[in-house]
């Protein structure tokens, strides 16, 4: 059996980590657009409250995979290879992207929403879409990376 080097092993890790963004970035935003957490008319139960929070709980997730890199159970000479600088530049552009996105959505729910929608549900509206293109910008950059590379 061949073992492979760190720098494969990294190279591997950090494909799938891609993919992997991709996917959940994916399904979160299936997740959201089928669940609709806080857009709920029957009255606030355990059942509605625990749907916001794991909605709440997922987003931090996902910005703490997007903030760290991921890879964190990876052993530290693994970690430092996926997360190089290419790898962190690209997560700032996906991060100033996410920003950018989010300061563009508030400002049009400001301008068309009116009184129309609760703290909850516009802060919802924000997140949502702004950390799932944050993700899908990041795993993007990252393919295009290894497939340039």
């Amino acid at each position: 059996m061949q073992s492979t080097s760190p720098v494969e092993l990294a190279d591997q890790v950090s494909r799938r980590r891609a993919i992997a963004v991709a996917i959940a970035a994916a399904v979160f935003l299936i997740i959201q657009i089928v669940t609709r957490p806080v857009f709920n008319t029957e009255p606030e139960t355990a059942r509605h409250l625990s749907r916001a929070i794991m909605w709440a709980l997922n987003a931090a997730a996902l910005l703490l995979l997007l903030f760290t890199g991921g890879g964190l159970m990876q052993r530290k000479e693994i970690r430092v290879l996926v997360n190089d600088e290419v790898t962190r530049a690209h997560s700032r552009s996906a991060i100033v992207i996410g920003y950018w996105s989010s300061m563009i959505i508030a400002m049009g729910l400001y301008a068309i929403a009116g009184d129309g929608y609760t703290a909850r549900e516009a802060i919802y509206l924000i997140v949502t879409p702004s950390v799932c293109l944050a993700l899908f910008v990041f795993s993007w950059l990252e393919l295009r990376a290894h497939r340039d590379a």
